[in-house]
């Protein structure tokens, strides 16, 4: 066989003994960006419970969401006789003033052709009442009016359906006509074909089914373990009639109705033909917060295990079983089949966090010992808490980690063979979050080329998932999301067509497969031809400013600034003056083409860190650090001084050296294989192009006679660049129908594409 100058040669061989686990791809859904309440939660009404507060986010309140007309008495928020201590807000509306809320969207919610099913707790507040409610479009047209009954001095809960007879706009108000009534806990839910109020918004529930996830993770992430003790997220309070469900702050800045809780998120897995996992704090809340990271106190710690022991009875206990009944009555008398359970997200290891961990692994451990409890390795795939995590799952003897790699592409390439050197006796590993840091086809296919690592190592890489999944435009708090989503609209991203296409050729048995004819991308070593400043936050003056020996002007830089110097040298030198502000400031340096830049970032993350960044094609992470930091202060000077040498950076901060960072500069190839064997006899080939030209794969795969169909899918992006935050991915996937004879076919690569083959006829 020849090839050309772009051709590459894929051969699949015999294989090479590791399964593929069945669970390989699954999902982590948190309520980050709005993924819920305004996101999958299909209930229409914002702050339908009326519990918003400051502590939610400055600035909110009971009537967060809610437009009254009325006079100065006409509506009252009230805490007397509430519907339950859970929800001990509400709000009585008297006669002649109206209560209206437009939903998420400023525009107001979006209402299509059909019937809405309106459900809120009412009381009669004086001798006689009456209300209606109803449905009006941006410009007051009407669209739909019922009555609300409410004859009783009691609460009582009133469901009426309500039918749009056009698809747009609007707003829900409830107006009182006579008297006055108390009115909580309302929602909007669009009615389904069999006449049910709908649980999940339809659309969003389809584009997580495409992704034919093994299991779930839920509900987070640092929802999970909350920013202090009484923000820590505890399953009990998130079950049971919606009145008696506490809400409480997001941890990502907004509310939490718990409108979806527990139960739900049980439903979701089913729906989605997924194991659950549910990820409980390890008894430690988040780090982050002030004063560190606070343990459940000992007297108490008794009782939180045993809650942690009861979930897994409300998942898998019988009927007849305390918990099992509670799931039972909620109308789910089958077991969920829980199989996995997190302990711990992200945690700083330390001794109270061993403590409590250890004490929830050995109950579940003792109580039941099919459930795989996974542990955490901390934030990043590196680092003290990483070490000391994988130290305490080895002395436990717990089954799996949790690992988590928000990483570049670049960081991802340069580790494709990461998992090869792990050791096969130690715990199992789940991905449990990890992403390249942005929405662009060069991200979403560095994570390719990075699955079908996780894929050639599932024997050690039980599971994973990316994170984070959803993010309401608009309303996000993190970047990049796999799927987007508007009212009306699901945007997924590059990623999304990634992890679709590869859970659509998962194997059961990892082949060998050969690549001959690529070539490996270089990496550039640190440089100092180009310096530039940066004051985030703050202005700052920068003088003494030498780079090689050579002296150039001061700087004084602003929040939306940047000084850049072009330089000729190893060695850097400056003095650092923050005159304004309450954040530090960012020293650059790099080569002229300003495709790699390293950063000495001084004062990140609220003014607490020192940290060495490193950018490759705008899109980077750190390399060292974070290191604890007293702050950048007011009118106090800095010296910085930074020398390059080869790959080894070093940094000092007033004359103590903080940073001695090698630069890791190892190659990656410009095209990416991998091979499995499929349950019904086909064989999966994944080829991942990271090169600039289009090529022609000459793919041999072993043991194939005659004629062979072949369906080849292609999401083929042509540049590394295209794809944005917030839009749909501009590309995706186009399948293709070709044919193997004896084995052999020539496959188009097209410049940065994932190009995958199912070779045989499915059975």
């Amino acid at each position: 066989m020849t090839t050309g100058r772009n051709d590459v040669t894929i051969h699949v061989q015999e294989p090479t003994g590791t399964r593929v686990s069945p669970d390989l791809w699954g999902l982590f859904l948190e309520d980050i960006n709005y993924a819920l309440d305004g996101g999958l939660n299909a209930d229409l009404v914002r702050n339908g419970d009326f519990e918003a507060t400051g502590a939610d986010r400055p600035g909110w309140g009971p009537l967060t969401g809610w437009d009254p007309e009325a006079d100065a008495d006409g509506v009252r928020v009230r805490s007397d006789r509430p519907v339950s201590a859970a929800n001990a807000t509400y709000v009585r509306i008297a006669a002649g003033s109206r209560l209206t809320n437009r939903g998420y969207d400023p525009e107001g919610m979006l209402v299509r052709e059909g019937a809405y099913r309106l459900r809120l707790a009412v009381r009669r507040a004086a001798p006689s009442a009456g209300a209606h409610a109803s449905l009006t479009t941006a410009d007051g047209d009407a669209l739909a009016r019922v009555e609300i009954p409410a004859a009783a001095d009691a609460w009582s809960w009133v469901e009426v359906d309500l039918t749009s007879t056009a698809t747009t706009r609007a707003a829900l108000s409830i107006e009182v006509v006579e008297g006055a009534v108390d009115v909580d806990l309302v929602e909007l839910r669009p009615v389904d074909p069999q006449g049910r109020a709908r649980l999940f918004r339809p659309d969003l529930v389809e584009t997580l089914r495409a992704l034919r996830p093994a299991f779930v993770r839920f509900p987070g992430g640092c929802v999970a373990h909350g920013y202090g003790l009484d923000n820590m997220y505890h399953w009990k309070r998130t079950i049971g009639p919606r009145e008696r469900r506490v809400p409480m702050p997001n941890t990502w800045g907004y509310h939490q109705s718990m409108a979806i809780g527990y139960h739900e998120y049980f439903l979701l897995c089913e729906e989605l033909g997924a194991t659950p996992m549910p990820v409980v704090a390890a008894g430690v809340c988040c780090q982050n917060v002030p004063g560190g990271p606070q343990a459940i106190p000992q007297q108490r710690m008794p009782q939180y295990v045993q809650d942690v022991l009861d979930l897994v009875e409300y998942a898998n206990g019988g009927p007849e079983t305390r918990w099992g009944a509670v799931r039972a009555a909620a109308g789910h008398p089958e077991p969920f089949g829980l199989r996995y359970l997190g302990i711990g997200n992200e945690d700083v290891v330390d001794a109270q966090f061993a403590d409590r961990f250890g004490q929830l692994f050995a109950a579940v451990r003792e109580q039941y010992p099919d459930v795989t409890v996974i542990g955490t390795l901390g934030p990043k795939p590196y680092g003290p808490d990483y070490d000391a995590g994988w130290e305490l799952a080895r002395r436990l003897e717990v089954p799996m980690v949790d690992e988590h790699s928000y990483r570049s592409p670049r960081w991802l390439l340069q580790h494709l063979e990461r998992f090869d050197h792990y050791d096969r006796s130690g715990p199992a590993v789940y991905l449990g979050e990890w992403a390249a840091h942005s929405s662009t086809m060069r991200s979403a296919l560095a994570e390719a080329a990075y699955m079908t690592a996780v894929e050639r190592n599932s024997d050690v890489v039980r599971l994973s998932s990316y994170a984070p999944l959803l993010a309401r435009v608009g309303s996000t708090q993190w970047l990049p999301d796999l799927v987007y989503f508007t009212d009306d609209e699901v945007r997924p991203s590059p990623s999304y067509h990634v992890q679709r296409m590869m859970a659509e050729v998962r194997g059961v048995e990892v082949l060998g497969c050969a690549t001959t004819g690529h070539t490996d991308r270089p990496q550039p070593p640190p440089a100092m031809q180009r310096v530039t400043l940066r004051s985030p936050g703050s202005t700052t003056r920068f003088t003494a400013i030498q780079v090689g020996g050579t002296a150039h002007p001061d700087q004084v830089v602003g929040t939306e600034g940047t000084a850049s110097l072009t330089t000729d040298g190893t060695e850097l030198e400056l003095v650092a003056t923050r005159t304004d502000g309450e954040e530090g400031f960012v020293v650059g340096f790099g080569g002229a083409d300003g495709e790699t830049v390293h950063e000495f970032q001084v004062g990140g993350w609220r003014n607490e860190s020192l940290i060495l960044a490193r950018r490759d094609d705008g899109i980077g992470n750190e390399v060292d650090g974070p290191h604890p930091f007293d702050g950048v202060r007011p009118a106090v000077p800095l010296h910085v001084r930074v020398t390059v040498e080869d790959a080894r950076i070093r940094v000092w901060l007033d004359g103590a050296l903080v940073h001695d960072h090698e630069d890791d500069l190892r190659p990656w190839p410009d095209l990416v294989a991998g091979a499995t064997s499929g349950p019904d006899g086909r064989t999966h080939v994944t080829l991942v192009s990271l090169a600039d030209e289009d090529r022609t794969a000459h793919l041999v795969v072993d043991g194939v006679r005659g004629a062979a169909p072949a369906t080849v899918t292609t999401l083929a992006g042509g540049s590394p660049d295209v794809g944005r935050p917030f839009e749909a991915s501009p590309v995706e996937p186009v399948a293709t129908v070709a044919e193997l004879a004896d084995g052999r076919a020539a496959v188009p690569v097209p410049a940065w594409s994932l190009v995958t083959v199912q070779v045989g006829q499915a059975t």
